[in-house]
């Protein structure tokens, strides 16, 4: 009897632990998140734009937490190899990643990757915005985005554009553009933004949009000439171009952005510390100052917001996808 009633009594008090967890809505390990070192996977090498924010955030983030979150480079597949190591690691918040515009446009690809940014994920944060810029070589007769437009279509000069390759944001500027506008010109796909850039300079191909951090200098430098921006603001390094919008193509807007997410499952507690932390650490001066020494601009967007946004830019990049009959062979 004795027995029966301390077996009672024990159970009565596990309920009454597990229910009072249940009210603070944390898990015992969850509510230690982190205790141990969280890896960062960026999906492209190092020394790019993704991996510069990944590193500086992960830095932040050791700094203030007294944990330490490294990065790790998986490159390969446009993205794609870096994204499903992320997706097959435990939801438990000690594997996050960095996701970019090109794992939006990769859903709507004709190869398709082994997973959908709108199901197999949790966003954390998006990071930054960034826009591309329309810019030509200088013996194009156009200063203006409509001289541009109506030169195209006057058959006076035959127009190429150029980009790092097919499937990129440059790529799928220029076929929007298109879309928008009319305008006659065809797609050059080179490999990677720098041999494209060379041959722009050197009058191979007339057109470009490149991103505005690498075509500055050549802007700077008179070696091309811009016409307008692509996103729905004018950007802080060129604030005296227009965006395309405002240049005469009304609702063209094309944005760049860099994310953090991580694998569906993982704990809402987990994503919550995550979402705010990272949020916190990135609206220091130091990283704010960082962003914009980079071309870029805070987007500021929590978990729910970017999970909204990122199915938002699937829908938008297949809409073009499908009428440019775009590849990414």
């Amino acid at each position: 009897m004795l027995q029966s009633k301390r077996t009672q009594r024990y159970a009565w008090i596990a309920a009454t632990a597990i229910g009072l967890s249940a009210f603070l809505g944390a898990t015992p390990a969850a509510a230690a998140y982190p205790d141990k070192s969280v890896r960062i996977i960026v999906t492209f090498p190092p020394a790019g734009a993704t991996d510069i924010l990944a590193r500086i955030v992960a830095q932040k983030l050791t700094e203030e937490s007294g944990k330490t979150f490294v990065v790790e480079n998986r490159a390969g597949a446009g993205g794609n190899v870096g994204m499903e190591a992320i997706l097959r690691s435990a939801p438990d918040g000690y594997t996050i990643g960095m996701i970019i515009t090109s794992h939006a446009i990769n859903m709507s690809m004709p190869n398709k990757p082994n997973y959908d940014v709108t199901k197999d994920l949790v966003p954390l944060v998006n990071l930054t915005l960034s826009n591309n810029v329309l810019v030509v070589h200088p013996s194009v007769p156009a200063n203006t985005v409509q001289e541009l437009v109506d030169l195209s279509k006057s058959g006076k000069m035959s127009l190429n554009f150029a980009s790092p390759g097919n499937g990129t944001t440059p790529h799928l500027s220029g076929e929007l553009f298109k879309q928008m506008t009319g305008a006659k010109m065809s797609h050059v796909p080179y490999k990677g933004a720098g041999p494209a850039m060379n041959d722009l300079i050197g009058g191979t191909v007339q057109i470009m949009f490149d991103a505005i951090t690498t075509a500055a200098p050549q802007i700077e430098a008179n070696r091309v000439r811009p016409l307008g921006v692509t996103g729905i603001k004018r950007s802080p390094v060129l604030p005296n171009i227009p965006t395309i919008s405002e240049a005469g193509v009304p609702g063209y807007q094309i944005d760049g952005w860099i994310g953090m997410i991580a694998p569906a499952g993982t704990p809402p507690e987990i994503v919550d510390w995550l979402g705010k932390n990272i949020t916190k650490v990135v609206e220091t001066q130091e990283i704010q100052d960082k962003i914009k020494e980079m071309g870029l601009v805070y987007a500021d967007m929590g978990p729910d917001k970017f999970k909204d946004f990122i199915a938002a830019e699937v829908k938008k990049w297949e809409a073009i996808i499908k009428k440019s009959e775009a590849t990414n062979d």
